[in-house]
């Protein structure tokens, strides 16, 4: 049994890592934030990457100390039903309900609404995501070399396009950041903080991560500390990559305002900056690199949510027909346009995230008694739903009046924070006063 792997076995690991985080869709977040945040593109862009980045990292990280081949792992401490309906509720978010059909809209808006005309906007999604959820469904049933072959060829490929757009920036930018308005003026870094939530990341580390360790264990790495240390050399190399992307495409959305205002989501601002560097042909190669790595992301997205409901339906409906419903499901949910997906899609990301930070926290305490977790779960748990129903726009008076001015950032968001270490205290007290076997 190996001790420790090489740099160069672990560079494969961490390229793997980085992939899984890496799609298409968190393409057109950086240049979105980038836009509205101006010359605060920098605090807002480390807001980003903490929880783009960081705390998904964390998120293997803390699989790695579990050592764990459930996806429902990080949450059995507060209880077993607990944990299989807040992953159930997690498979849906990053599957039919908002990431998957994201996919199609975001190589929609990238790659080819530039060469059609606005009235033909509704025609061409529906025709455009009829054809993206078909070949989708296809590959998904029908496992094939083809999505390897695109994952490995066409994802370089695409990062070396997005990095002679970025080189060119960098170069010659469009124009000097402007100045920020609202909570990107007053919080950049909290309100980049909220803006990682869509790239849904922390969500899918609770499903792929296992991937990682089942990958460093097959090198015969079994030992707990040395998978540990495999674990965060790898986070380290995905992470430099991702948040390189991350600054880079923040910087390139922050320098375009000046000449194409802030556009109604990243995937137009992206789009409009690839023409204007580089023309119709730059236009012409995003388009299949957009569609070939949203595709992939797609397929692979279908399968795991497939292969999981199918698990907890107790293999009662075929993975087939659980694809199937899946893709309809998405193609219906994708004509809504892109800027509508990420829309609806706040209020429950609002919800599920402060949840999820807190469980990947609290994996590394050495504590594991079901009264903390409970504790400091109910505490989050209560706020995170008052903070997703605000972002909903749902009128919320009482608790306006009640916590603006008595808990901490709750305006910016994030009510969940305090209330969640105040819960935490309340387990261990009550944790230290009763007897291990009575919780």
């Amino acid at each position: 049994m190996k001790q420790k792997l090489t740099f160069m076995e672990i560079l494969p690991i961490g390229l793997m890592l980085f992939a899984s985080f890496f799609g298409a869709g968190n393409l057109i977040f950086p240049p979105a934030l980038g836009q509205s945040a101006g010359v605060n593109f920098l605090p807002a862009a480390a807001g980003f990457c903490t929880t783009g980045v960081g705390i998904p990292l964390l998120g293997i990280i803390a699989i790695g100390l579990l050592r764990a081949s459930n996806p429902e792992a990080l949450a059995l401490p507060v209880h077993p039903k607990f944990a299989k309906a807040l992953i159930v509720v997690t498979v849906l978010t990053i599957g039919p309900f908002f990431a998957i059909p994201r996919t199609g809209a975001v190589s929609f808006d990238v790659g080819i609404l530039p060469f059609i005309s606005a009235e033909n906007y509704d025609l061409g999604l529906a025709l455009y995501s009829l054809f993206f959820f078909v070949v989708t469904y296809f590959l998904s049933v029908n496992p094939s070399k083809i999505v390897d072959w695109v994952g490995k060829i066409l994802t370089p490929l695409l990062l070396i396009s997005i990095a002679i757009l970025v080189v060119q920036v960098f170069m010659n930018p469009m124009g000097e950041p402007q100045q920020a308005g609202g909570y990107y003026a007053s919080m950049p870094y909290l309100k980049g903080f909220q803006e990682g939530y869509y790239t849904m990341d922390l969500l899918a580390t609770m499903l792929f991560g296992t991937v990682v360790i089942d990958s460093i264990k097959v090198r015969g790495i079994s030992e707990g500390s040395v998978l540990t240390r495999t674990c965060i050399m790898a986070g380290i190399i995905a992470a430099v990559l991702l948040a390189a992307i991350y600054v880079s495409l923040t910087y390139t959305g922050a320098t375009s305002v000046s000449v194409f205002g802030v556009s109604d989501n990243g995937a137009i601002a992206l789009s409009s900056i690839a023409n204007y560097y580089m023309g119709t042909a730059g236009n012409v190669v995003l388009c299949l690199m957009i569609f070939f790595a949203c595709l992939t992301t797609s397929i692979g997205l279908t399968v795991s949510a497939g292969s999981y409901l199918e698990q907890v339906l107790k293999y009662k409906m075929q993975y087939q027909r659980i694809a199937a419903i899946i893709c309809i499901f998405s193609f219906a949910v994708s004509n809504v346009g892109l800027t509508k997906i990420i829309s609806l899609s706040v209020p429950v990301l609002c919800l599920l995230y402060p949840i999820v930070i807190v469980l990947v926290m609290m994996a590394f305490m050495p504590v594991k008694r079901a009264c903390v977790y409970r504790s400091t779960l109910a505490f989050t748990i209560v706020f995170a739903i008052i903070d997703g129903l605000n972002a909903a726009g749902v009128p919320m008076k009482t608790a306006e009046a009640l916590f603006k001015d008595v808990i901490p950032f709750y305006s910016a968001g994030f009510g969940w924070f305090v209330p969640s270490i105040v819960g935490l205290v309340v387990g261990i007290l009550y944790s230290v006063a009763v007897k291990p076997g009575k919780n």
